[in-house]
């Protein structure tokens, strides 16, 4: 069962990234870099481009049931602020007050919602998961009670 579940849960990690690195767009990398530390832990085939500042606002884990015996998850977040501003804004029309002075003129200014597209991707994936059936392994026997 564990294995299994390990499994599920890298391909399920390989199916968010699939997903959402995609439409991260490149310029300096330092947005697709924030994807590295997970994308490295489930051997996602089309990492993204290592950044240093990227990765210094990144945080990706993987841990198939090792900390708890119950949970698999895997995890990904970010610190990159520029990041976090396009996942939710078209910064050509709401331009990050932290960054360049509008107009801007991005090629890609978001909203990106990766959030989203990976969420949906791991839904369909889960959705077609199916764990071994416990009771294969299970062995009966009749007690008497006298």
């Amino acid at each position: 069962m564990q294995e299994r579940l390990t499994d599920a849960l890298t391909e399920a990690a390989v199916q968010w990234l699939g997903a959402v690195v995609p439409n991260i767009p490149v310029w300096s990398g330092a947005s697709a870099a924030t994807f590295l530390p997970l994308a490295r832990k489930v051997a996602y085939g089309n990492s993204p481009i290592p950044n240093n500042y990227g990765l210094r606002h990144a945080e990706g884990d993987f841990d198939p049931g090792k900390s708890d015996p119950h949970r698999y998850v895997f995890t990904y977040s970010t610190t990159l602020a520029h990041l976090i501003w396009n996942e939710f804004h078209n910064a050509n029309v709401d331009p990050d007050p932290t960054k360049w002075p509008p107009p801007a003129v991005l090629r890609n200014p978001g909203p990106y919602e990766f959030q989203k597209l990976g969420q949906e991707a791991f839904e369909k994936y889960a959705a077609g998961v199916s764990l071994p059936n416990p009771f294969v392994a299970l062995r009966t026997k009749d007690i008497r009670v006298r």
